[in-house]
């Protein structure tokens, strides 16, 4: 099967570990001082991370997109197990939310419900946007796919790089630069899906193939960390033009790491721990940010940010494991952990 294949496998836990890393470090980036260690070290972290979203997307083209199913057939199957945590998930957030950050007693049933109503509308927790985006991709796989089937591997790459170009041109911080092109059709994370559709299927027969992805992978991130540290040398205000998922040296960065892995991990034993952290990752994403809240400012109180960032990292991605056994211990809990 498909979704046995080694180096996805290790893609998945790599882009867990990732999501996870960003939330530890981003709380750093915000106090902008680019002669600091703390600002340095969050942003090279950020730098290497931030196509981890993408990583999860290009996965589902890889997967998905091949599959020979209805679009029916393909709604049944897949949607529920992506609706069903997204409803749980936004009800244990909005709990969270109340509990956290406000003064639930003090709050009018009128003050309560528009807050609900807006988180549910539009996210109850930031991380939980990727839910409302991959919602909306797999209502699309079924067309994507009778697209794909009926292009050509050349159409294909024409495809992907209008893609790429349309994260120029349609990226607000170049407007002043570039053409108002409408490339609305090839922009977005459809690309992602389709990037990893194509780079499953597609062989490369030139030498040193990992190390030149690993060099072009660690290029991008180069690009991306020294870009973020010049354009917020003065900044009074975090600029993140460089940590958009969906900029182009993002999307190559993915790409050469998808390829990285493939190329050197396809027929590779997949470790018993790489296995666990595979079969929980989807329950990792959706409920980390609730551990890592609690274990960062612990953390913090003994030791400094080189310790504390992979520390937190870790310590949350096993506390998020050990949530996500026990949810699916309950009755009908495997349906809604993630």
């Amino acid at each position: 099967m498909a979704e046995k294949k080694s180096y996805l496998i290790y893609l998945r836990v790599i882009a867990t570990f990732f999501v996870v890393l960003i939330h530890a470090s981003t709380g750093f980036l915000y106090h902008i001082d680019t002669s600091a260690f703390d600002w340095n070290y969050a942003n090279w972290i950020n730098a290497a991370t931030r196509c981890s979203v993408p990583i999860f997307v290009i996965i589902s083209g890889a997967l998905l997109l091949q599959k020979d199913e209805g679009t029916g057939e393909f709604y049944k199957k897949r949607l529920p197990k992506l609706i069903y945590p997204f409803i749980f998930w936004t009800l244990i957030y909005l709990v969270y939310y109340f509990y956290r950050y406000t003064k639930f007693e003090l709050l009018s049933t009128d003050k309560i419900m528009s807050i609900s109503l807006d988180k549910i509308l539009h996210g109850a927790n930031a991380h939980l946007w990727y839910l409302y985006m991959i919602i909306g991709l797999y209502l699309a796989i079924p067309f994507i796919r009778k697209i794909l089937v009926q292009s050509t591997q050349r159409e294909i790459e024409i495809f992907l790089f209008l893609w790429l170009a349309s994260m120029c041109i349609m990226n607000k911080s170049l407007y002043v630069a570039m053409p108002k092109f409408d490339l609305t059709f090839f922009s977005g994370y459809i690309g992602y899906l389709v990037l990893g559709y194509y780079l499953s299927m597609r062989t490369f027969t030139f030498k040193l193939q990992p190390w030149t992805f690993a060099l072009l992978y660690m290029l991008m991130v180069a690009i991306g960390a020294i870009g973020s540290f010049l354009i917020n040398k003065e900044a009074k205000k975090l600029d993140p033009f460089f940590y958009n998922y969906l900029f182009i040296t993002t999307a190559i960065a993915a790409g050469a790491l998808f390829m990285w892995i493939k190329t050197t991990t396809q027929a590779a034993h997949v470790p018993n721990w790489i296995m666990g952290v595979d079969k929980y990752s989807f329950g990792i994403y959706l409920s980390h940010i609730i551990p890592l809240n609690f274990l960062h400012p612990l953390l913090s109180k003994f030791m400094g940010t080189a310790w504390v960032i992979p520390l937190a990292t870790i310590s949350t991605i096993v506390v998020s494991i050990a949530i996500t056994y026990l949810i699916r211990k309950l009755p009908y809990g495997k349906y809604v952990s993630g």
